[in-house]
């Protein structure tokens, strides 16, 4: 700098630089952060609405959430896969997905055998897996 306070052009290069850097992660990172979010949710759901099918009919065999396959791009399709059939208490399960993703501010739409959820970011469908 000289005597009259003004900044250098390097300086100025390398604020932008940094600035650059810093929109391009947080980009990146709220992108990841939504279909985190959505995945999380949809899981805690069928978790929930499982125990609470079980817990109304308590001659029901045990059934878990055994694992969660995201695939797509923009149009994410999210399948639940359970350890056992699921088909008697499906619309309990997609009711409680429904709750648990609007308890985290999202409004999906049950169409009766999967849940659609738009954002403005992605479009997600949730669908239920029986693993036999």
């Amino acid at each position: 700098m000289d005597q009259r306070g003004q900044i250098s052009v390097e300086y100025i290069l390398l604020a932008a630089i940094v600035m650059m850097f810093v929109i391009i992660f947080g980009w990146v990172i709220a992108e990841e952060s939504e279909v985190n979010s959505v995945v999380t949710a949809v899981k805690m759901g069928a978790e929930n609405g499982t125990t609470f099918a079980s817990t109304l009919n308590p001659t029901m065999q045990p059934v878990r959430v055994t694992s969660l396959d995201t695939n797509g791009e923009n149009d994410i399709t999210i399948q639940v896969h359970f350890s056992s059939s699921v088909d008697s208490i499906k619309d309990t399960i997609l009711q409680s997905i429904e709750k648990s993703l609007a308890d985290n501010g999202y409004t999906a739409t049950n169409d009766g055998s999967k849940l659609n959820l738009a954002t403005g970011r992605h479009n997600y469908i949730i669908e239920l897996v029986n693993e036999l």
